[in-house]
């Protein structure tokens, strides 16, 4: 039986929006976490090279790069309420804005302070392993290269939100630092006796990179 050439056209163009919507899927799809991390770790060492100077000379060009990278990777909402934990509930909605603003800042303008400090380090992100991802949960880990020749491990865990994986935690050689800002943000809220304004006010990300040095796993 002959084919009808409309109906033999309609089926070719079926098929190739099909294709074509398959290839869109593929290519919105999440990436792995772990490829996440590796191409965030890639694209930050690349800038810092290749703007090295500038870097240095511009801390506000290195809070711009910094921020910029950090936009897209870190979930910014999650993390405020990590570390605000229990006095979360107790905040009103400007508060926890304006802490995450604070916070946010605060943390933007410590890792831009130290940013040229990659002099090409050897940075290795692990393979997952099994149980690294567990539904919308991922733990990536990495290795980042000291002048000891030990490699200090970082670990980073991630949440799917949507089709994108956003870190909300990281744990540098053992200090979970997500916790570490939490007792820091509840110490603060005791010494101002509650006052949570003033607590936002006064924030900074403290941490102590001997503290960090000498945590064991």
């Amino acid at each position: 039986m002959q084919s009808n050439p409309i109906t033999a056209l309609w089926r070719q163009a079926t098929l190739v929006c099909t294709l074509m919507l398959a290839m869109v899927a593929t290519a919105q799809a999440a990436p792995s976490p772990d490829d996440v991390i590796r191409e965030a770790v890639e694209r930050m060492t690349q800038r810092i090279d290749a703007d090295r100077e500038r870097l240095k000379s511009e801390p506000s060009y290195a809070r711009r790069v910094v921020n910029e990278e950090l936009d897209d990777l870190v979930d910014f909402r999650r993390i405020t309420r990590l570390v605000m934990g229990d006095h979360f509930q107790n905040a009103s909605g400007e508060q926890r804005r304006r802490f995450m603003e604070r916070f946010r800042s605060s943390l933007v303008q410590t890792y831009a302070a130290g940013v040229t400090m990659y002099e090409g380090q050897p940075i290795r992100v692990l393979p997952l392993q099994d149980g690294d991802v567990r539904d919308n949960r991922a733990r990536v880990q990495m290795e980042f290269g000291t002048e000891s020749g030990r490699p200090m491990p970082i670990a980073y865990t991630l949440f799917l939100d949507g089709e994108q994986w956003k870190v909300d935690n990281v744990i540098v050689n053992g200090l979970n630092l997500g916790r570490v800002y939490r007792m820091q943000f509840d110490q603060a809220v005791r010494q101002h006796q509650g006052d949570i304004d003033k607590v936002i006010a006064g924030w900074t990300v403290e941490l102590d990179p001997d503290e960090i040095n000498t945590t064991s796993n």
